[in-house]
């Protein structure tokens, strides 16, 4: 069980990961970013088993200023909890806090997980960031002792799990392709991963019988052992509005499935234009 309670939080993990990961290093990011200090998303964590999906939690994300080292950064959070019926298999309560520069390049990453009777303290500290070359400091201690304190180093943009979230939606998705490909690096704890993502073009994304969204998929290689396949592990939408929203996510596991999908959002920047509400007669 304990196996397998550490699968299922990989997996959750890199879902939250690939909230973020539509990240495009040949595009100049927007001075102008999409959203705003106060904005708040959340989202409904599902896993399926078979013919079974059942919700295995929430996340919730916001935006903020704040300040690091005397210098004003934005500042984002992830915190993610079980539901109540996941809690009596593996009860999760985990925060995640990433701060990033004016131009929306990663400084300093947090984790504060409680996960089952185990406490972990994650801080990733970044030492170089460019397209060619990424280094960042990993520490983790456990219950109040040290795990690891290692270096990890990418030959091409690194990011953590929320540094990517918040570049991410700063970029230019005018200028995508079709079938426009490429790769980054996410570190996550004491691995690298390797992800390659593609742009598919505009789709439509229908949430029960009353919602469409208009929306721009994605799908993502993810070279980690909680994938059977590596190729096209994940599916992404995001919304086509200048929101930039991730809406929704869908992971193909070796165990089944997983998805992640917005639930309710507040102060964001633009209106939600690419939300459409069906009128039925």
């Amino acid at each position: 069980m304990k196996h397998k309670n550490k699968s299922i939080l990989r997996v959750i993990s890199l879902l939250l990961v690939v909230l973020a990961l539509l990240l495009f290093p040949n595009l100049m990011a927007k001075k102008n970013a999409p959203f705003k200090a106060g904005e708040e998303l959340k989202y409904d964590i599902s896993l399926k088993y078979g013919i079974l999906m059942a919700k295995a939690g929430s996340a919730k994300f916001t935006v903020e200023k704040a300040e690091l080292d005397s210098k004003e950064v934005t500042k984002t959070e992830l915190s993610f909890r079980t539901s109540s019926m996941f809690d009596r298999i593996f009860k999760i309560r985990d925060t995640l806090q990433s701060f990033a520069d004016t131009n929306y390049s990663p400084l300093l990453h947090k984790k504060h997980l409680h996960e089952g009777k185990t406490e972990y303290i994650e801080e990733i500290q970044y030492l170089k960031h460019s397209n060619t070359e990424s280094q960042v400091r990993s520490r983790r201690t456990k219950n109040g002792e040290l795990k690891f304190d290692t270096l990890l180093t990418a030959n091409q943009l690194g990011f953590d799990i929320l540094g990517v979230f918040t570049f991410a939606r700063t970029l230019d998705y005018e200028n995508l392709n079709v079938g426009q490909a490429f790769s980054i690096t996410n570190f996550i704890g004491k691995d690298a991963v390797k992800m390659t993502i593609r742009f598919l073009g505009q789709n439509v994304l229908e949430k029960g019988d009353d919602k469409k969204f208009k929306s721009l998929k994605f799908e993502v290689d993810i070279v980690d052992k909680a994938f059977e396949n590596h190729k096209n592990a994940m599916e992404m939408w995001i919304s086509d509005d200048d929101n930039r929203v991730p809406l929704k996510l869908k992971a193909r596991l070796k165990i089944g499935a997983a998805e992640a999908e917005l639930s309710s959002y507040k102060n964001l920047k633009h209106p939600f234009s690419s939300m459409i509400i069906i009128n039925k007669k």
